[in-house]
């Protein structure tokens, strides 16, 4: 019977991930109020951009998504503006789940701080939950999520090594070299968008692990794969993205392709 009721109903996620910098004043500031700790807290980054990524499985777990939003704050968009736009989609989709990689303890806590500050009332995932963080059921953060109760934080790279990923195309993830007095806005786009990609990756895998979805993960990587290079055609992660996908083709078929 279980397994009946999670056939019969859809899935929807709403993966997300942003970019941020710290901001000189804010830095400056806590530092005066802080001396003795030489790290500034969170707090003190400023968002720069926001992607969002709708996925669905509908009741014969069949992979679907949406189009892929990106905010930056350019071209005079501030901080505030981004927000505004990236929490109008998160209420469009507001019965889809937010899904991320390490999202509770640093993407989250971001907006939230910079919701605070531009007075935005936060959208439903993201208002206090009932219960634990790592059981909300309007929020996934994958990271959390493995770890559970124990003490073993896995970084997404080692999640996506062992869905064959090439290294290549992971090389300055961890830092995308986004400071303040330069920022590069098409590298810091892709490198969002990118992100994005990873945790839609992780999440089908974990997905599939957790027994809610009944399709092969690595038909579900190749149509993710697709779908992002069809939209993103000349993103620099491009030609590594195609062969990677080359492969996975080369390995399932194509009658196991998931949408």
């Amino acid at each position: 019977m279980q397994s009946m009721r999670r056939n019969l109903s859809r899935q929807k996620y709403l993966v997300i991930d942003t970019e941020s910098v710290w901001d000189p004043y804010l830095r400056e500031a806590y530092a005066d109020i802080d001396k003795k700790n030489e790290h500034p807290r969170i707090g003190c980054r400023r968002l720069l951009a926001i992607s969002l990524w709708p996925l669905e499985f509908d009741g014969l777990d069949r992979l679907s998504t949406g189009p892929m939003h990106t905010f930056v704050a350019a071209d005079g968009q501030s901080e505030a503006d981004i927000l505004t736009e990236a929490f109008n989609v998160m209420r469009r989709y507001s019965d889809h789940v937010i899904v991320g990689h390490g999202t509770i303890a640093h993407d989250c806590q971001i907006m939230i701080l910079a919701a605070m500050a531009a007075d935005l009332e936060l959208p439903a995932q993201l208002k206090e939950p009932t219960g634990p963080r790592w059981r909300d059921l309007r929020h996934i953060d994958i990271g959390l999520a493995l770890k559970g109760s124990g003490k073993t934080w896995h970084h997404q790279t080692e999640l996506l090594l062992r869905l064959g990923l090439p290294v290549g195309i992971m090389l300055g993830k961890a830092d995308p070299n986004v400071r303040e007095s330069s920022v590069q806005w098409d590298r810091l786009i892709e490198h969002c968008e990118k992100d994005v990609l990873f945790a839609a990756m992780t999440l089908v895998a974990w997905l599939r692990l957790q027994g809610q979805v009944s399709g092969k993960i690595s038909g579900m990587l190749l149509a993710l794969c697709e779908v992002f290079l069809r939209r993103r055609p000349h993103a620099n992660c491009g030609p590594m993205l195609r062969r990677y996908a080359d492969e996975l083709l080369q390995k399932i078929g194509p009658q196991d392709v998931a949408a």
